[in-house]
C-alpha cells in the first residue's frame, strides 16, 4: 500500500547505511541510491548528507522519518481492519494512561474479548496528553486516563479512585513519615515525567499542602513504571505511585508502601471519549468495566 520508495527511505533512515539498507532490502546498492534520489527529486528536498560511508538525515529527512512513523502505523491498522472486516470481525481501538493502561485495562480487555469473540481491541498506552492527543484525532474510540483532561472537548464517564502512595526500598523509610521532612533533608525523589497523571497529583498535593518545591538536583524523572521501580528498589529514593502498579513487588517484598503525615493523595480515573464515530461501543465498554470492576461491581 506505501510507496515502495518510502519503506527504502525507512530502512536507509533507520541503518543509517545504504550498503546495509540494499542488503536488508534485498537490493542492490545503486539501486537504492536511485530510489533514494528519485524521491528526493520528487519531494524536492535533501533528505541524507554523506559523512564518510556512513549517511545522516537533514532537517528534512528527519521530519520526513517521523510522518512515516505515523504512516506506516496508519497502513498497519487499515490493513488489520480491512482483513478483521473480511473475517467478520470488528476492530476498536482502546487507549489507557501508564498505570490504567498497564495495570486495568489489560484484563479488562481480554474478558470483553473472551465474551465477544467477535471483536478485538487494540490497547495504547500513553501519558494523558498522548491519549488525549489520540482521542481528539479519532485514533482511539474510548480511553482510561488518570490525569485531568479538557472535560470541555471530550465526553467522560468517571471510574474507580486511585490512591497513590509513597514506595521504597524495605527499611528506606518509616511507615509513616513526612514529605516535607524528607525533601527538607535533601532526600531524592523518583517520578513520573511532567505531563503523567501521576505527577500532575503530586505536584497538586505539594502545592494544597503548601510544601517545599524539591530542587531539580533531587528529582530523578522516568517516563516508564518498570525503570522507575527498579531504581526504587535499588534504595535511590522514594517515588509516589498507585498501588496497582506495585501489586507484584509488594507480594514479593521487593518493595513498600507508607503513607506521608501531610495526608492522601487520592484521584479518580475516567473513561473519555468523543461523540459520534463509535460511540455505542464506548458507551458499552465502560458498562462491562464497571460491572467487572470491584469497585464498581
Amino acid at each position: 500500500m506505501i510507496d515502495r520508495k518510502l519503506t527504502i527511505f525507512r530502512t536507509a533512515a533507520a541503518l543509517r547505511n545504504f550498503t546495509e539498507t540494499a542488503a536488508a532490502l534485498g537490493m542492490t546498492q545503486p539501486n537504492v541510491t536511485h530510489q533514494l534520489a528519485r524521491l528526493e527529486e520528487e519531494l524536492g528536498v535533501r533528505l541524507f548528507l554523506r559523512d564518510g560511508r556512513r549517511v545522516v538525515l537533514t532537517a528534512a529527512g528527519k521530519a520526513l522519518e517521523a510522518e512515516c512513523g505515523r504512516l506506516f502505523a496508519d497502513s498497519a491498522r487499515i490493513v488489520r481492519s480491512v482483513q478483521c472486516a473480511a473475517a467478520e470481525m470488528k476492530v476498536f481501538h482502546i487507549g489507557g494512561t501508564l498505570t490504567a493502561g498497564g495495570y486495568l485495562l489489560p484484563d479488562l480487555a481480554g474478558s470483553y474479548m473472551k465474551r465477544h469473540p467477535d471483536r478485538i481491541l487494540e490497547l495504547k498506552v500513553a501519558n494523558t496528553n498522548g491519549i488525549e492527543e489520540m482521542i481528539s484525532a479519532r485514533k482511539l474510540d474510548v480511553a482510561l486516563v488518570e490525569g485531568p483532561f479538557e472535560q470541555k472537548y471530550f465526553l467522560s464517564e468517571p471510574f474507580i479512585p486511585d490512591e497513590l502512595l509513597p514506595a521504597f526500598a524495605p527499611g528506606h523509610c518509616a511507615e509513616a513519615f513526612s514529605l516535607e521532612e524528607y525533601i527538607r533533608c535533601g532526600g531524592r525523589l523518583i517520578l513520573r515525567e511532567r505531563g503523567s497523571g501521576t505527577r500532575y497529583y503530586f505536584d497538586r498535593f505539594l502545592q494544597t499542602r503548601k510544601l517545599p518545591e524539591p530542587p531539580p538536583r533531587n528529582i530523578l524523572e522516568v517516563n516508564s513504571f518498570d525503570a522507575l521501580k527498579r531504581f526504587v528498589r535499588q534504595g535511590l529514593g522514594i517515588t509516589v505511585i498507585s498501588k496497582l502498579a506495585i501489586g507484584d513487588e509488594l507480594a514479593a517484598g521487593t518493595l513498600a508502601t507508607g503513607r506521608f503525615t501531610e495526608g492522601e493523595i487520592v484521584r479518580r480515573m475516567n473513561f473519555i471519549y468523543l461523540p459520534g464515530g463509535e460511540l455505542k461501543f464506548a458507551e458499552t465498554f465502560i458498562a462491562y468495566c464497571k460491572a467487572n470492576t470491584p469497585a464498581h461491581a
